[in-house]
C-alpha cells in the first residue's frame, strides 16, 4: 500500500532557523523560491559592497538599516550558517534527489 501524506496538514515541514546576532534573536520560519531567488540575485551583483548586508536582511526579514553597523565577518557567518542549515534540511528531506512528479 502505498503511503500518503497531506503536506496542507503538516503544521512544520521544517525547523525554523533562530540565529543570535549583536545579542539580538533572529528567527527565518518560511523560506520560499521567490526569497531565494532574490538573495541570490543580489550574490551576484560583485560591484554591491553592500549586497551580503542586503542578503542577511532579506532572509531575517528586517530593513538593512538595522544590519548596517555590523561586523561584516558576523553577516557572512551569519550568511553561511543559514544556507548550510537550508541545504541540510533539503538533503534530509530528498536524500536520494528525487523530484517531485507533474
Amino acid at each position: 500500500m502505498a503511503r500518503r501524506y497531506n503536506i496542507d496538514e503538516q503544521t512544520q515541514l521544517a525547523e525554523p532557523i533562530e540565529i543570535v546576532l549583536e545579542g539580538k534573536e533572529y528567527k527565518i520560519s518560511k523560506i520560499t523560491t521567490e526569497l531565494m531567488s532574490k538573495v541570490t540575485k543580489l550574490s551576484d551583483d560583485k560591484s554591491d559592497i553592500n549586497s551580503a548586508i542586503k542578503q542577511l536582511a532579506l532572509l531575517l526579514g528586517v530593513r538593512y538599516e538595522e544590519l548596517v553597523d555590523i561586523d561584516i565577518r558576523k553577516i557572512a557567518k551569519a550568511i553561511e550558517l543559514i544556507t548550510n542549515s537550508i541545504r541540510e534540511g533539503i538533503e534530509a528531506k530528498n536524500p536520494s534527489g528525487a523530484e517531485a512528479k507533474p
